[in-house]
């Protein structure tokens, strides 16, 4: 069996440290990416003014009104709230070097474990490309996308499958990280075929993973 306890950083145990880092980045990625649908859709009361101060300080490039329905996730990072969007997604690419190393101590160092925090590693450096490089630069930002879409999905799929000889995880846990394997892989397809709404399907299906896998490390870590 793998160990149950982890290491601890001054005393704090590294699966609560963890835990909270992987609840704090997903929360501001969630926050991030609502908040500019929030602020850009062409409904929102807010847009015409998020228009007026994005002209002056954010946008890229002329992009007026925004609808989920239709439009990928990143014409976010394009458009009058580029500066919230992409900010948020490089903050969260750089807490994903923190977060994924945490998990390594309750799945016993394990060659699988080391693996799948590697690519989760990796898949946070995608992610900041992506913040780095809006559609502007698009042949650098799909790069970007494709890499962190497939890489965040292979990372669940094989943390899920170390944690098979972990009691610190939940079944709950690991059936969510499976499932987001699977689904993170069928919705990029369909993404390609049908465009955004199973982008943001697959986006919902990833939060819900790392909020489940944070909240577990949390309370396991509380108990270590």
């Amino acid at each position: 069996m793998a160990g149950e306890k982890s290491t601890t950083f001054m005393g704090v145990p590294l699966l609560l440290i963890g835990g909270i880092i992987g609840f704090v980045a997903i929360s501001i990625a969630v926050i991030c990416i609502l908040g500019a649908v929030f602020l850009y859709t062409s409904a929102s009361p807010f847009m015409p003014y998020a228009v007026k101060l994005g002209f002056r300080f954010w946008v890229p490039v002329p992009n007026f009104g925004y609808t989920w329905t239709t439009q990928a996730i990143s014409d976010l990072g394009v458009g009058p709230t580029s500066f919230m969007f992409n900010v948020g997604l490089i903050i969260t690419g750089i807490l994903c070097f923190l977060f994924f190393p945490t998990l390594l101590g309750s799945l016993g160092y394990s060659r699988t474990s080391k693996i799948g925090v590697l690519i989760g590693v990796v898949a946070g450096a995608a992610l900041i490309g992506i913040g780095v490089f809006s559609e502007v630069a698009s042949f650098q930002h799909n790069l970007f996308s494709i890499l962190f879409w497939m890489l965040i999905a292979l990372a669940a799929g094989i943390l899920s499958y170390a944690m098979r000889s972990s009691t610190v995880f939940s079944n709950t846990v690991q059936w969510i990280g499976y499932f987001e394997f699977v689904g993170g892989w069928i919705l990029g397809i369909l993404t390609k075929l049908y465009g955004a709404i199973p982008e943001w399907l697959m986006l919902l299906v990833l939060v819900i993973w790392i909020y489940a896998l944070s909240n577990n490390m949390i309370i396991k870590g509380k108990t270590a």
